[in-house]
Parts: structure tokens; sequence; C-alpha cells
């Protein structure tokens, strides 16, 4: 899904500016049931915060949702609904041939998905959920002729109510209970801090209850399987955390939760390269990227065999390959981050392909190899000389010993580094370095960067931080943003790649 921003303050007031105003879309399909309509939430987004928004590119950003689970649905007549108004949306389904690694039997929702309001959509109020007037105790027939089950929640917490702005600035926790026992426990909290869109309007750094501005609403999937038998009637429930002070109970939530069944497993031995975190160029990973240090991937267990054992190939699509053998424990269904040794990148120039191919698991070969493969586009990072200048402008308020800075070779060696800033305070430093790979690291430990406090009050509140490299001529290396939320992560590399 590809969006591009558009917005005009007109239609909301100076009040809201296109700045921090949260336009939410979900993509809803309408199923034909006997002679009435169900509503089936496919997925949820929060639009980024207008002013001063920085979408990079005249293609806009691309979210990718697997709606994989949903096939049942996805046949026949129904219409889909999409968009707020606000914003251009590009909406493409892919479908993928082969054997899926369960059979999709059918999908229900376990509860509607609230009262319509408006602005927010489908909703229910915090002050209901608490008290339990809705979302109640309900039994299920499963299907005797599954195998798998599992209920999937979308949950975003919004509205200012109480002494601490329910439910958008408050983590509660959900959980479903399911046979009278209390199974599935979560927070419904997002980090929001290093949000790769950025810079946006307002307080998008903030962290927030399962969304950020510019964001896919959380989803959380629990599997049922070995809690339940095919054909068995079960008992499910709902429950949040208990509302202590009334002044909440305006608060909202928009939710859906869902029940899936599914075939067995097809294969026994059936490993998901999901996705190439670094190098890639993705916008979901910009934040760190462009790097050379080691590739890092995601990978998921999608066969009934524990895992124990993957043999890794990767490189330059031109260049020399590395072999890699992981050794842990990987089971059904569970998701994991791997690590793999840096690379030679001799030869590396302009924008290279970098692949990873799965070869074997627990030295056999893959039942299903078609996702085994992944390809992403390496960038370089910047060059630079061997001496240059960072200066840094600190804030005021005390606000500066909320932030740190270091730069290190790809070993883990520390260089230069300041932990003890101090308010209002000029700094140009030199820096020399020999040739090699390196990493720039600006943090703020608040996640609010080095801007001014302007959202606090009706005018700006503190001075504004600087933060850039220059070169020892004063020329401009790179400037960044004070509005960076979290940290500023910048690889780059002195001298040339070998």
């Amino acid at each position: 899904m590809v969006q591009t921003l558009k917005c005009d303050p007109a239609t909301k007031g100076d009040k809201y500016d296109c700045g921090e105003w949260d336009y939410i879309w979900d993509a809803l399909l309408h199923v034909p049931k006997e002679d009435t309509i169900e509503i089936f939430k496919l997925g949820s987004f929060v639009t980024p915060y207008g002013k001063r928004l920085v979408m990079g590119g005249e293609k806009g950003w691309q979210w990718t949702y697997d709606i994989t689970d949903y096939a049942p649905l996805l046949k026949g007549k129904m219409d889909l609904h999409i968009g707020n108004n606000q914003e251009l949306l590009d909406l493409k389904f892919y479908f993928i041939s082969g054997i899926p690694f369960r059979d999709k039997i059918s999908v229900e929702n376990l509860y509607p998905l609230g009262e319509y309001d408006g602005h927010y959509g489908f909703t229910y109020t915090y002050g209901d959920l608490s008290d339990d007037n809705v979302l109640k105790t309900k039994e299920i027939d499963l299907n005797p002729l599954a195998s798998g089950f599992s209920i999937k929640a979308i949950i975003s917490g919004h509205g200012h109510e109480g002494p601490k702005y329910c439910c958008e600035w408050v983590s509660k926790t959900h959980s479903y209970i399911i046979n009278g026992l209390k199974e599935f426990t979560w927070n419904v909290w997002k980090d929001c801090g290093n949000n790769p869109i950025y810079p946006q309007g307002g307080t998008w750094p903030f962290d927030r209850a399962g969304w950020c501005p510019g964001t896919k609403v959380d989803e959380y999937v629990f599997e049922l399987t070995d809690l339940v038998e095919p054909g068995q009637s079960i008992s499910i429930d709902y429950e949040i955390e208990r509302m202590i002070d009334d002044k909440e109970t305006k608060g909202i939530y928009r939710m859906s939760h869902q029940l899936f069944s599914f075939g067995p497993p097809n294969f026994k031995r059936n490993l998901e390269l999901v996705d190439i975190i670094n190098p890639s160029s993705k916008d979901q990973y910009s934040r760190i990227n462009p790097m050379l240090s080691s590739p890092k991937v995601l990978v998921k267990n999608i066969g009934s065999e524990e895992i124990r054992r993957i043999k890794f190939i990767y490189g330059l699509e031109s260049g020399k390959s590395s072999i890699f053998r992981w050794k842990g424990n990987l089971s059904f269904l569970e998701k994991l981050e791997i690590e793999l040794p840096i690379i030679d990148w001799t030869g590396l120039s302009g924008d290279q392909r970098f692949f990873v191919n799965v070869l074997s698991l627990n030295g056999r070969e893959d039942e299903s190899p078609v996702d085994n493969k992944l390809y992403s586009r390496v960038k370089i990072p910047r060059k630079f000389p061997g001496d240059f200048m960072i200066k840094i402008k600190t804030n005021n308020l005390g606000r500066a010993k909320q932030n740190t800075y270091e730069i290190k070779d790809y070993d883990g060696n520390i260089y230069y580094s300041d932990y003890a800033l101090l308010d209002s305070t000029v700094y140009d430093l030199k820096i020399s370095l020999g040739p090699g790979f390196y990493q720039f690291v600006f943090t703020d430990s608040n996640e609010d960067g080095i801007d001014r406090l302007w959202w606090q009050q009706k005018d700006s509140v503190g001075t504004s931080g600087e933060l850039g490299l220059y070169n020892m001529d004063q020329s401009i290396i790179k400037k960044f943003t004070p509005d960076f939320g979290q940290e500023i992560r910048m690889d780059f590399i002195i001298g040339s790649i070998p």
C-alpha cells in the first residue's frame, strides 16, 4: 500500500493545522451474509501528522499487510472500504500461487467492531469495557474440520480523558480468558521514538496505546491450538485492566477480535525468510540504513518440525558469497531476527543487490523453498574526510543531560563520546579517524529530540538545539533536524571500500 499525504488545513481550522490530529483508516471488508452484511477489519493505519512532515519523495511511503489468513473471505462479490478522504492511497493486492504452509479454513468475528462515532470510526468506551458492559463471555463452537486455531486482536487507544489522557497516552493490560483461565495478557503500547517518518507535527515521538502517527496499528496474534480441541465448545472472554479513575470513562478504543481456523501444517521442514532488515532500502528500516555492518534477517518457522540448524548463503549478487550456519531452537510459528557475520564488501559501488538464501534446515532441504530467498537494494553510507567537526548546540531547561553521542567502528570500539552535556552550550568537536567503517549515534533519553517544547503551551518554550557534521572549512556534511525523536544513527565510511 502506498500513501501520499495530501492535507488541507482549512478543512479542520487553525487548531489542527494539519499537524496533530490522527486520521485513521481501516481496510474493512463488507461480506454478504444471508440477508445482512458482516464487516471484517483487515488492517488499521493512522496517518502521519502533517505539519513539517517529510514523506521522502513523490512516491510516498509503502506499508505491507499480509492478509493471507483472510483468504476464506476474499472470494465472490463484496465491498472493500478503505480511506478517510484526507490522503491519496494506492492500494494493490498481490496474489502468490503455491501451497500455503497450512490451509485457511474460516474467519469469524468474535465481537462486533463497536459503535460508529464519526471521527474515530467504530469504537468502544473505556468505561463500558472496564465495567464489562460489552464484549462479554461467549460460547464458540470450534470447527470440527480444523486442526489449528488462533485469535487476532487489532487494538488502538484514543482520546484525552482523565489525569493521564486516556486512552491514547496510557498503557492498559488486555487479556483473553479461555474456558475460565486467563491464557493471554498483553499491553497495548507502542514505542514511537524511532518512527521512520520524521519530522512530523506535534507530539509524534511519544509512545501511545498501540499506534504511532504514520504507522500501522499493532496486531496481536495468539495461537489457541494447544489449548483446545477441534469441534469443542469453548468460552472466550475479553478483559481490560480495570478503570481506577472515573474521569477516564469516555476514553475510547478501536478494536477488532477475530478467530481463525486452519488445517494442519502442510510441511515438516519449512522456513519463511520474512525480510532483510539490513542492508535495505525499505522505508520502514530507514532509521538504521544505509549500513554495511552485520546483515540482519527475520525468519519464521512455518513447518511442524522444530528448527535447530539453518544454513545461509548470502552476499552481493555480483560478488563473493558467505556461508553461515545458525544453531538454536525455533518452534512452529516462532519468529526470530538472526544476525549474519559481516560480509566482504569488495567491489561494492552504486546501488547493488544483496541476497540471502536458505540452503538447508536441520541438515536437509526445505520442503517448500519458494520463500527461502530474498533480495534487497544496498545503499552505500556517505564517505567522510578523515578530519571533520561535530557541532552541537544544546537545549536549556535541564534537557542537555538527556543527550549523549558516540562514534564507534563496526567492531564496537568507541573513539569519541560524551554522556554529560551541559545546558545552553555550543560544542565544536574535532574528529580525526583513520580509514574504516564507522557509526555516529546521538540519542535523547526523553525521545523528544532537541527541538523546542512548542507543544506544551500555546507559545514555544525553551530553546531549540542544533546538530550537524561539518568539514574543517565549515562547509556542511550533514545537518540534522532537531525534531528527531529518540536518536540519530548515521553510518559513514572514511577512505575507500576495500
